[in-house]
Order: structure tokens, then sequence, then C-alpha cells
């Protein structure tokens, strides 16, 4: 019989979103999970079974030894982390017989695209605004450099890469962050004074060839030189941003589930950031708005083609909060009170930590939070 194991590198509310996507579907999934604290996918009262690894080595090995069958329907892989993403991709030709993944075709091409330089550059060849960028060793000043700059991981993985963010205003700052970055090159780039983070979700099958995007998401609110936790979402409605997008999607080779993600200037430019090559934050979105990317995608690949009736009308004014998250970035530092807070939260739509009929996991989380405010 035909499985669905949710792969989960870091436990929070992206894999918890696809085992309830899963779950109100009716498919109980198996979840294959690298240890950490706190401990939120394992708890969902859809996983019909459970395994605790070291590592995601050791995951992949567990999932090949328990799971791959030479006879029989190939079973599913879903994720929603980057470290799974680029070791299921360094497995490809290992899980390729048995199981139906996020992949481009061959062990690697996933991973050359979360390299900065290689997404950005097949960017810009489909039309897309990039800032300035130089990739550079560390301590390296380029001649032709114009502050403000932002330091940048090369890729988007590894221990440090979201550590050695930092925003220079002139050189003496930019020699100062360098002291706190451990990798041997970065890249700089043009500093952008965004007004808000904009994302598309969607999938694709046929190694990209047959894509399709299912919601637009914008910041309610702007944090200077982060991401605010909550979301209004719509539909996808620029035909050309849908032809650039699916471009990249398929010379990439990629099919699996996917979100693109820009940066909007102050004169409202929209700048490309990244692709993330898997399920994200707003996935529990498409499942609530009516359009779950999960287990459309499931039936996109059994079928080869996306199905006829996938598009759904997204009401004006959906929106996706993570809750837990919201509440300690506004309510805790004063920037709105509780009662105004509570009044929001209970209008969204899309609750990421407490869900909609599956609520031990949020329960799970606050106390963990309780218990460390405690220590």
């Amino acid at each position: 019989m035909r499985k669905y194991i949710v792969f989960v590198s870091k436990d929070h509310y992206n894999p918890l979103g696809i085992v309830r996507t899963l779950g109100e579907a009716g498919i109980r999934p198996i979840v294959v999970v690298v240890k950490s604290e706190p401990r939120l996918v394992g708890r969902s009262r859809y996983v019909k079974e459970k395994y605790y690894v070291d590592n995601p080595e050791a995951g992949i090995e567990l999932i090949l030894s328990k799971f791959a069958r030479k006879n029989g329907e190939k079973s599913f892989i879903l994720t929603g982390d980057d470290v799974t993403v680029m070791t299921l991709d360094k497995h490809y030709d290992e899980l390729k017989d048995y199981f139906i993944f996020y992949n481009a075709g061959a062990a690697g091409n996933i991973r050359k695209y979360m390299n900065k330089d290689e997404i950005c550059a097949l960017a810009v060849k489909h039309g897309f605004s990039i800032p300035r960028t130089w990739k550079v060793q560390t301590g390296e000043i380029p001649n032709d450099i114009k502050y403000p700059v932002i330091t940048k991981a090369i890729n988007s993985f590894g221990l440090e890469w979201k550590n050695i963010v930092f925003v220079c205003n002139n050189e003496e700052e930019l020699r100062e962050a360098y002291k706190n970055i451990h990798s041997a090159s970065i890249l700089l780039q043009e500093y952008i004074q965004k007004t808000d983070e904009q994302s598309y979700e969607g999938f694709s099958v046929k190694h990209g060839q047959d894509v399709f995007f299912s919601m637009q998401n914008n910041e309610v609110y702007h944090i200077p030189d982060k991401y605010a936790p909550f979301w209004v979402n719509k539909n996808v409605e620029d035909r050309e941003f849908i032809r650039k997008a699916s471009a990249m999607i398929s010379e990439i080779g990629f099919e699996g589930i996917f979100e693109f993600e820009f940066m909007v200037s102050e004169d409202g430019k929209l700048y490309f950031l990244e692709i993330n090559f898997r399920n994200t934050v707003n996935g529990w979105s498409t499942t609530v708005a009516g359009m779950p990317d999960v287990t459309l995608w499931c039936e996109a690949m059994l079928q080869g083609k996306i199905p006829e009736d996938c598009y759904k009308k997204i009401p004006d004014g959906f929106t996706t909060m993570a809750e837990c998250f919201d509440y300690d970035v506004r309510v805790k530092t004063g920037m709105l009170s509780h009662k105004e807070w509570m009044k929001q939260y209970k209008n969204v739509n899309a609750k990421l930590y407490r869900g909609r009929k599956d609520y031990f996991p949020f329960f799970s989380f606050m106390w963990y939070k309780l218990t460390r405010m405690r220590h």
C-alpha cells in the first residue's frame, strides 16, 4: 500500500501543516523526525507512526530500510525544510525507484539552485530584478561597492546561513561584520529598504512542464530587516509573473511544492530573493483556502498532470498568522495590546499553531514555552 511519509528536520508549523493537510484528507502519515525541541509534528492526532532519529542521514537510512518496497506502489516523501530537501536531493538515485519526492531529475540539481548565485542568475535570465550583488571572500571589500549593503550566505543551508546577516552602512561596519562571519565566501548585496515581502505558493509536475500557482502572500505589517508572521493571502492573477516563474521552474526541471520569495521596495518594485523547493509557512494556508498544495501535488504526480479543478477563489481579506510567533513579536514588545491582538487573532482564517481540528501540538508548544520561562 502507498504510504505518506513526512520527513522533518525542523519540528515546527511547516511540516505540521503537511501532516494536518494529509489528515484532513483522510490520510494518516508516517513521520520521521530529527530529534529537537519542542516536539510538535509527532503529537498531531493524524500521525499513524512516528520515528525519531539523530540526524537527516539516519532518517534516510530508516526510510529506505522500513519503507522501500521493490514490488508495489511508490510511497510519497514530503518535507518542509531545506535540510531534508537537500538530503533527499543527495540520495536521489537511492530513493527514486521506491518513492515520489520533490526533485529536479538528478542528484544535486536542487542543491545547485539553493546556491544564491545560481538562482539569482536564473531569475535575471527570466526577467526578474535582483539587488546589485558581489560575491566576495570574507574580508574582501569590492572596489565598486556602494553602501548600504547586507551580508548573506551563498547557500540557504548550513549551520550559520541565517546568522551572518548584517546591514552595513559603511566600510567600518562591514569590516566589523566580517569579524562575526566564519564562511570562507559570502554575498554582499545592495541593501533595499523593503516595505513588504511578497511570496507565491505553487507546485509542479513533469519536471516543471506543468505548473500551478495557488496563492500570493503579503505581510499585514512590516518589521525592518525581518519578516512579519502575519499575512494576507489571495489568488495569483499576474499572468506575466506566472509566465516568468513557470519558465524558471521548467528550466530547473523541478517537480514538487515550491515558493517564490520577493521583497518590495519603497517605490513598489519587486526584487527576487529565492525559491524554496518545499512546503513553506503558507502551505497550510492553501489547505484552509481550499487549494491544498500537498494533496493536489500528490494527486498531480499520480495523474501526470495538474488536476483541472485546482483553482478556487480565495475570499477577500483571507489571512494567515503564526500566532505564537506573532504574539511575541507584537504584544510582548508593546507594538500592540493583548486586547487588540485578540480581536485580530479571532478573525484569522489560517492559524499555524492551533490549526482547526488538531489542537494538541498547540497546547504542547504552549507548555514548552511555559516550562522554559520557569527555568
